[in-house]
């Protein structure tokens, strides 16, 4: 059974009406082989089964995000998917009360972070994401917390996903 399926996602619903530029949704395309898959394929689909992961380094052992499949430290193309460590440290943070983007412009005021997993920067991975239900006020720099799966359904019948931030 998928990670997914024993705990309730958080959903963000987009409207019908706002197509998503391809520069935007990437989900769509991706292909697990073939001269279109970018790589990052698994990326993608861990994210649905609900595991954040990315790429790390087996050359230089370097934990890089977001995926890729050359490292820029060594130039090596040997990558092995990792999982983020789930907990990781508050590290700069602003809220967005005005001027969100019409796709999520419904959830605002809400938190906009940069956290750290593992043992950045040596090896570790510094992310940004939303944080929901937390008032700006109660949060400091060093505070811990978790990343979650965030589905996003629409618009239509589609349904992606992406992480997020709560605080432990």
């Amino acid at each position: 059974m998928a990670l997914r399926e024993l705990r309730k996602l958080r959903k963000l619903e987009l409207p019908d009406t706002v197509p998503l530029s391809p520069i935007l949704d990437l989900w769509d395309q991706q292909e697990p082989s073939g001269p279109d898959a970018t790589g990052i394929y698994d990326f993608y689909r861990n994210l649905a089964d609900g595991e954040l992961t990315t790429t790390e380094c087996k050359g230089c052992g370097k934990l890089l995000f977001p995926p890729v499949i050359i490292c820029p430290y060594c130039n090596g193309n040997d990558m092995e998917w990792v999982r983020i460590p789930e907990e990781g440290e508050l590290y700069a943070f602003t809220e967005l009360k005005l001027g969100a983007p019409i796709i999520v412009e419904n959830y605002a005021p809400f938190v906009i972070a940069i956290a750290r997993f593992g043992n950045y920067p040596e090896n570790g991975v510094q992310l940004s994401g939303m944080m929901f239900d937390v008032r700006y006020e109660d949060l400091k720099i060093g505070d811990k917390v978790k990343w979650d799966i965030l589905e996003i359904v629409g618009p239509g019948d589609k349904a992606r996903y992406w992480y997020y931030f709560k605080k432990v």
